[in-house]
C-alpha cells in the first residue's frame, strides 16, 4: 500500500511538472518566432526610408546592392526554393526599380521581378501581412504607370505621325506655290511679247 501511494504520488508530481515544462518549450519557440520576425525586412518603411534619400544616396544603396547581389549571385541564381535572402533580395531589386528618383528607375523591370514571386513564395517566407498588401499596392501602381506609359508612347507616335503628314503638306504647299509663280512668270511673259 505504501509501494503504491509512491507511485500515485510520483505520477501526480510528474503530471504537476508536465505543463511547466511544456510551457517552457512553448515560451521557448515563442521567443523565436518573436525574434525571426523581429529580423525581416519592413519593406514598406524601407520604400520610405529610400524616398528620403538624395540621388547620390540611391546611387550607393545601389551599388551596395549590386556588390550584394554579385557576392550572392551563385546562390541567389541556383536557389530554386525561394529562401528568406533570395526573396529579400529580390523585392529590394523590385523596390530600386521602383522608386521614382532612382537611377535604375524602370517600372516594366519593377513589374517583371515582382510577377517572377508569387504572392504563395511572399506569404510562405514570413513576410509581414502589412509587407504583402504593400508589395500587392505596388504591383497594382506599376500596372497603371505602365499603361499611362504605354499610353503616352502611342500619344508620342500618333503626333510624330502629325508632325510628318504636316512636314508633307508644308511640301507641297512649297511644290504648289512654286508652281503658281512659276505659271505667273509665264503669264507675265505672255502679257508682255502679246502686246
Amino acid at each position: 500500500m505504501l509501494c503504491s501511494f509512491y507511485k500515485i504520488l510520483s505520477v501526480i508530481f510528474l503530471l504537476s511538472l508536465l505543463p511547466a515544462l511544456t510551457g517552457c518549450q512553448l515560451l521557448h519557440i515563442d521567443d523565436k518566432s518573436h525574434h525571426d520576425e523581429s529580423k525581416s525586412v519592413d519593406y514598406s518603411q524601407y520604400y520610405l526610408s529610400l524616398i528620403e534619400l538624395n540621388e547620390a544616396q540611391i546611387a550607393d544603396k545601389i551599388h551596395q546592392h549590386q556588390l550584394a547581389s554579385l557576392a550572392n549571385s551563385e546562390s541567389i541564381k541556383q536557389d530554386k526554393t525561394n529562401s528568406v535572402e533570395t526573396i529579400e533580395w529580390q523585392l529590394k531589386s523590385v523596390l530600386f526599380f521602383a522608386l521614382p528618383h532612382s537611377s535604375v528607375h524602370n517600372p516594366f523591370t519593377a513589374k517583371s521581378k515582382l510577377n517572377q514571386l508569387s504572392l504563395f513564395a511572399l506569404n510562405k517566407n514570413n513576410l509581414r501581412q502589412s509587407d504583402v498588401a504593400f508589395f500587392s499596392m505596388l504591383k497594382t501602381q506599376l500596372n497603371q504607370q505602365i499603361l499611362q506609359l504605354n499610353e503616352l508612347s502611342q500619344e508620342k507616335k500618333v503626333q510624330q505621325l502629325i508632325k510628318q503628314a504636316y512636314q508633307f503638306q508644308q511640301q507641297q504647299l512649297e511644290m504648289l506655290q512654286q508652281q503658281i509663280n512659276q505659271l505667273r512668270k509665264i503669264e507675265h511673259n505672255i502679257n508682255e511679247h502679246g502686246q
